[in-house]
């Protein structure tokens, strides 16, 4: 009995002593049996993915009109296993798309070829009668004046100084029409009506048409699209108050680049009825005007733009005052006008909303030769002048400027004899000059209206009363074209 006890306590001493090996050997046999099912169940997913990608690369071979093509399984280099086959339910389906990709393969190849450019044609198609009406643009132009001129009582005045109509248009796919009929209190006429055939030649542009002339920059532009209250006024007295614009030709050239400097040249042959210029102008001689331009990027924030300008015309009858007897002499002098404009512009281009800077300015000559009033004897007239101009962008809506002003006209004793109006390229005076200063502040509301506030002093020596004027202007545009500057 005793000896019972001794071996059954042995054994559970034994067993108490053994008893976390045994444990650990059962998990580690449990580990490996989890490890194996977790084998077999990524082989058998690896299989599946393996299928469903030949199944989806099956179907799409069938939808591009492919045969199948048989995928090598990697487990397997050396057995070939073809595209899954589709499942029945899919097989309509994918006979359907089979069907419908052969016939799109059908359709392409009985379309016609592609044609070159210059075979091909443009069919503007079934155009509604409203697609094919012009665009049409209104802008008011108003100013109310309070002044202070020497020797005159007038303070005051308020002016609806235009009300201008403009058309715009493509009247085919190479040809552009554009008009403008400015609308005044007490006449109305056509200020610029004319069409541009783009593309002539790769790098020529043809206008014909009543249009204002490229002499300089800002004689180009309306009224109210300037950056000041009206034109420079060396412009005014060598050009006339309505600037140069005539009926004419236009032919411009892209003359190509060199480097960074791009350049362009504009020949201009029109009919000879500006009064300032060509009053004489009896037989219809027309006037020829060339300008040059050259355009350079200095970087990406600023460029510089030159330009030169030449014009040339005649006048061919003249009044002569001999003896208090006013007669009509019939002799062709020619005219000759001369121009230079330069503009410096810094816009920053992650802030052009916001800032920029622009310096410009203008140099105008004119050298008539006419026969003299007073006794027959040819002579000559020769006025000049020029305006710089400073003009700085504040902010988005917000911008501010200084444009001065210098015009000299010539000086001869016959200027105020009858019969020849010489003024105001000839006075009698001596030493004649005059001067302007123009300061201003602009204020865009929104791209559609502009209100302006501009100072003018003018002054001078022996050229008339000095003139003092405060101007508040408003723009207003009304259409697609907002303040287009011409």
């Amino acid at each position: 009995m005793k000896t019972e006890r001794f071996f059954l306590c042995l054994l559970l001493v034994f067993y108490v002593v053994n008893l976390p090996v045994l444990a650990a050997a059962d998990n580690v046999s449990e580990l490996e049996a989890r490890l194996a099912a977790l084998e077999n169940r990524f082989i058998e997913m690896q299989s599946d993915y393996k299928q469903q990608i030949a199944s989806l690369t099956a179907q799409i071979d069938l939808l591009e009109g492919k045969a199948p093509v048989a995928v090598a399984s990697p487990a397997d280099q050396q057995t070939t296993v073809a595209a899954s086959p589709v499942d029945e339910s899919d097989s309509e389906l994918l006979t359907l798309r089979q069907a419908a990709a052969a016939e799109s393969r059908s359709a392409e190849a009985v379309l016609p070829a592609k044609t070159s450019d210059e075979e091909r044609r443009f069919i503007a198609g079934d155009l509604s009668r409203q697609a094919e009406n012009p665009e049409i643009s209104i802008v008011g132009d108003f100013v109310y004046r309070l002044q202070s001129i020497d020797n005159q009582s007038q303070n005051s005045d308020a002016t609806m100084r235009n009300l201008g109509v403009h058309y715009e248009t493509y009247l085919d796919p190479y040809t552009k029409f554009k008009g403008a009929v400015p609308v005044k209190e007490d006449i109305s006429n056509i200020g610029e009506a004319y069409i541009t055939r783009f593309g002539m030649t790769p790098n020529l542009n043809f206008t014909i048409g009543k249009f204002r002339q490229q002499f300089g920059i800002v004689q180009r532009w309306h009224m109210a699209g300037l950056d000041q209250n009206e034109f420079p006024l060396a412009m005014r007295r060598v050009l006339g108050d309505g600037g140069l614009c005539q009926n004419g030709i236009s032919l411009d050239w892209q003359l190509g680049a060199s480097g960074r400097t791009t350049h362009e040249l504009t020949m201009q042959l029109t009919e000879s009825t500006n009064q300032r210029l060509f009053a004489g102008n009896t037989r219809g001689m027309p006037s020829m005007l060339l300008h040059f331009k050259a355009f350079r990027d200095v970087n990406v924030d600023t460029y510089r733009e030159l330009g030169l300008t030449a014009l040339a015309g005649v006048n061919d009858q003249w009044s002569v005052n001999r003896a208090g007897v006013v007669a009509q002499i019939d002799e062709t002098r020619p005219v000759y006008g001369f121009g230079l404009d330069f503009t410096h512009l810094w816009e920053p281009t992650d802030n052009m909303r916001y800032r920029n800077f622009m310096w410009r300015t203008e140099f105008y000559g004119v050298r008539k030769e006419i026969l003299r009033p007073d006794n027959g004897d040819r002579g000559s007239v020769t006025a000049w002048g020029g305006y710089t101009n400073l003009h700085w962008k504040l902010d988005r809506q917000l911008e501010s400027g200084l444009r001065i002003d210098y015009f000299e006209p010539d000086s001869q004793k016959y200027a105020a004899v009858p019969g020849l109006v010489l003024a105001p390229l000839a006075v009698v005076a001596d030493s004649p000059n005059e001067w302007q200063f123009c300061p201003y502040l602009t204020w865009n509301q929104s791209p559609w209206v502009k209100y302006r506030l501009e100072f003018n002093y003018k002054s001078g020596n022996n050229m008339g009363p000095d003139e003092r004027r405060l101007m508040l202007q408003c723009i207003w545009s009304a259409g697609p074209h907002k303040h287009d500057r011409y």
